[in-house]
Protein backbone atom coordinates (compact mmCIF):
# COMPACT_ATOMS: atom_id res chain seq x y z
CA UNK A 1 0.00 0.00 0.00
CA UNK A 2 1.07 3.62 -1.03
CA UNK A 3 -0.20 6.43 1.09
CA UNK A 4 0.53 9.23 -1.11
CA UNK A 5 0.69 13.47 -0.20
CA UNK A 6 1.93 12.60 3.13
CA UNK A 7 4.22 16.21 2.80
CA UNK A 8 0.92 18.14 2.69
CA UNK A 9 0.68 17.38 6.77
CA UNK A 10 4.45 17.49 8.16
CA UNK A 11 3.75 16.29 11.14
CA UNK A 12 6.96 14.02 12.06
CA UNK A 13 4.94 11.78 14.19
CA UNK A 14 2.07 10.88 12.65
CA UNK A 15 4.60 10.18 9.63
CA UNK A 16 6.56 7.96 11.80
CA UNK A 17 3.43 5.95 13.31
CA UNK A 18 2.09 5.47 9.93
CA UNK A 19 5.34 4.37 8.35
CA UNK A 20 5.15 1.96 11.54
CA UNK A 21 2.55 0.30 10.08
CA UNK A 22 4.60 -0.92 6.93
CA UNK A 23 2.93 1.13 4.17
CA UNK A 24 5.11 3.18 1.41
CA UNK A 25 4.68 6.88 2.63
CA UNK A 26 4.73 8.84 -0.84
CA UNK A 27 6.04 12.23 -0.42
CA UNK A 28 4.40 13.49 -4.03
CA UNK A 29 4.72 16.99 -4.08
CA UNK A 30 8.15 19.15 -3.65
CA UNK A 31 7.57 20.12 -7.27
CA UNK A 32 5.86 23.54 -6.01
CA UNK A 33 8.35 26.01 -5.46
CA UNK A 34 8.27 27.49 -1.78
CA UNK A 35 5.18 25.74 -1.11
CA UNK A 36 4.82 26.12 2.60
CA UNK A 37 6.17 22.47 3.57
CA UNK A 38 8.70 22.11 1.54
CA UNK A 39 11.58 23.64 3.17
CA UNK A 40 10.08 20.94 5.94
CA UNK A 41 10.57 17.88 3.98
CA UNK A 42 14.03 17.56 4.09
CA UNK A 43 14.21 16.98 8.03
CA UNK A 44 11.18 15.13 8.08
CA UNK A 45 12.90 12.84 5.46
CA UNK A 46 15.70 12.71 7.61
CA UNK A 47 13.86 11.69 11.02
CA UNK A 48 11.90 8.93 8.95
CA UNK A 49 15.50 7.54 7.94
CA UNK A 50 17.03 7.86 10.83
CA UNK A 51 14.04 5.76 12.20
CA UNK A 52 14.84 3.03 9.92
CA UNK A 53 12.14 3.35 7.20
CA UNK A 54 13.97 4.85 4.63
CA UNK A 55 13.35 1.57 2.39
CA UNK A 56 9.72 2.70 2.78
CA UNK A 57 10.37 6.03 0.95
CA UNK A 58 8.70 7.33 -2.13
CA UNK A 59 9.19 10.86 -3.69
CA UNK A 60 7.27 12.27 -6.88
CA UNK A 61 5.81 15.26 -8.33
CA UNK A 62 2.27 15.62 -8.85
CA UNK A 63 2.93 18.25 -11.61
CA UNK A 64 4.75 17.16 -14.56
CA UNK A 65 6.16 20.25 -16.24
CA UNK A 66 7.23 23.64 -15.89
CA UNK A 67 4.04 25.55 -17.41
CA UNK A 68 1.75 23.59 -15.53
CA UNK A 69 0.39 25.25 -12.69
CA UNK A 70 3.55 28.01 -12.88
CA UNK A 71 5.54 25.07 -10.61
CA UNK A 72 8.86 23.73 -11.69
CA UNK A 73 7.94 20.59 -12.62
CA UNK A 74 9.35 16.94 -12.37
CA UNK A 75 12.38 18.16 -13.61
CA UNK A 76 12.59 19.87 -10.37
CA UNK A 77 13.20 16.37 -8.52
CA UNK A 78 16.45 15.40 -10.13
CA UNK A 79 17.89 18.97 -10.59
CA UNK A 80 17.17 20.55 -7.42
CA UNK A 81 16.00 18.56 -4.47
CA UNK A 82 17.57 15.12 -5.57
CA UNK A 83 21.36 17.10 -4.74
CA UNK A 84 19.98 18.50 -1.83
CA UNK A 85 18.44 15.55 -0.21
CA UNK A 86 22.06 13.61 -1.39
CA UNK A 87 23.87 15.93 0.30
CA UNK A 88 21.53 15.35 3.22
CA UNK A 89 21.52 12.03 3.31
CA UNK A 90 23.80 10.59 1.10
CA UNK A 91 23.58 9.01 -2.61
CA UNK A 92 22.48 5.53 -1.25
CA UNK A 93 18.91 6.85 0.55
CA UNK A 94 18.46 9.14 -2.36
CA UNK A 95 18.64 6.55 -5.28
CA UNK A 96 16.28 4.40 -2.87
CA UNK A 97 13.91 6.81 -2.54
CA UNK A 98 13.97 7.44 -6.72
CA UNK A 99 14.40 3.58 -7.92
CA UNK A 100 14.84 0.78 -5.36
CA UNK A 101 11.41 1.38 -3.17
CA UNK A 102 9.55 2.53 -5.93
CA UNK A 103 10.50 -0.48 -8.00
CA UNK A 104 9.65 -2.51 -4.73
CA UNK A 105 6.10 -0.54 -4.09
CA UNK A 106 5.36 -0.91 -7.66
CA UNK A 107 6.00 -4.70 -8.91
CA UNK A 108 3.94 -7.55 -9.07
CA UNK A 109 3.75 -11.24 -9.00
CA UNK A 110 1.32 -12.64 -11.48
CA UNK A 111 0.96 -16.03 -11.27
Amino acid sequence: MILGHLNRNPDPQLQRQIAETGVFLGFDGPSRANHATDWRLFDGLEALVEAGHGGQLLLGGDTTTAAARDQPGASFLLTTLAPRLTRQLGGDVVTAMLVANPARAFATSWR
